[in-house]
């Protein structure tokens, strides 16, 4: 009996050890994005940054602000139905914007987790098998990440600029992107042994399955839905006095939301601030930059929060149907 209670005892503590390092492996993301946003607020000085908090015209911004986030929450719905439709699975545009809204509520916490919700959101309300829908969202977050660098890379040649930095370094991305489009094509067309049984992976089926129209058709919808950023950017920063190029913003804004879906701060705390802070140095003071930063992401997170809310409450009541439904209750 003793050996028993202690056998239990043993369990108990690994639970509770494991829910500790879950905390703890939580929480560090949050600690960077912090501790990166309360040094930048130090080194500029909190009264800089509230006097141009305080300058800013709201009237200018709120309405850049709500535009935004409708238009730019309709071509997110629409490039999922899209995207879903491609793969054989048919969405209304309601049943699609119910998807990805109840996924807002969770990406503004983390990117990451917000593409595992909508796996589950398609398992629950559409019975797609979890791998099968890792496998499209994987897919989907390499179009995105496609869709930012063409974007970039079409900004930086409109400028005609020469920044050695940010030339190496679009330079080293488009060089992995063209591998990785090379390696996709290699593997739908081989028919080496190993090759064939990589096909089969469940996790790989997007890309062998997708065509190259379906490819491009994705990615030129990505490319739209990220465009509405540039045009917010270009809008928004005037309401804290800087008058930013529209050509500097294609190549400078798709840079700052790839440093945004780097997961070591969530919804890009801090990471953001320094992008910018970085960017924009050039058209104006840093508590200008810093305060349009910081209203951008705090804005921009109620906001889809709010509306992640909403729609988690209509998925929410949809599962408990479903599984209402499938006990015979």
């Amino acid at each position: 009996m003793d050996k028993i209670i202690t056998g239990h005892e043993m369990i108990a503590r690994e639970v509770n050890s494991g829910k500790k390092k879950n905390i703890f492996s939580k929480s560090i993301p949050w600690i960077i994005g912090s501790s990166v946003l309360v040094y930048l607020i130090w080194r500029i000085e909190p009264q800089s940054l509230i006097k141009a908090l305080s300058n800013a015209q709201l009237l200018v911004y709120i309405p850049a602000l709500l535009i935004f986030v409708y238009f730019s929450f309709l071509i997110d719905t629409q490039n999922l139905q899209a995207l879903m439709k491609h793969f054989g699975h048919m969405f209304s545009f309601a049943e699609s914007m119910v998807i990805r809204g109840a996924s807002y509520l969770i990406l503004v916490v983390d990117y990451t987790l917000g593409m595992g919700s909508v796996i589950y959101f398609l398992k629950e309300t559409r019975k797609i098998p979890l791998l099968q829908g890792t496998a499209i969202m994987i897919y989907y977050n390499y179009i995105n990440q496609i869709a930012l660098l063409l974007l970039a890379a079409a900004g930086y040649i409109l400028l005609g600029m020469s920044l050695p930095w940010l030339s190496k370094g679009l330079i080293l991305c488009i060089l992995l992107l063209c591998l990785t489009i090379l390696a996709i094509g290699v593997v739908k067309h081989s028919n080496i042994s190993f090759i064939n049984r990589l096909k089969k992976a469940a996790l790989m089926q997007s890309f062998v399955d997708s065509s190259l129209q379906v490819y491009l058709l994705n990615t030129i919808y990505r490319t739209g839905y990220y465009f509405t950023y540039v045009l917010f950017f270009y809008a928004a920063v005037k309401a804290f006095g800087m008058d930013i190029p529209f050509i500097t913003l294609i190549a400078y804004v798709p840079l700052i939301l790839l440093i945004i879906s780097i997961p070591v701060s969530p919804f890009g705390l801090g990471t953001s601030q320094a992008a910018m802070l970085f960017l924009f140095k050039d058209y104006g003071s840093q508590p200008q930059i810093l305060a349009f930063s910081l209203a951008y992401s705090v804005s921009v997170l109620l906001l889809r929060a709010l509306i992640g809310a909403y729609y988690y409450w209509i998925m929410a009541g949809r599962i408990t149907l479903n599984k209402g439904l499938k006990e015979g209750g």
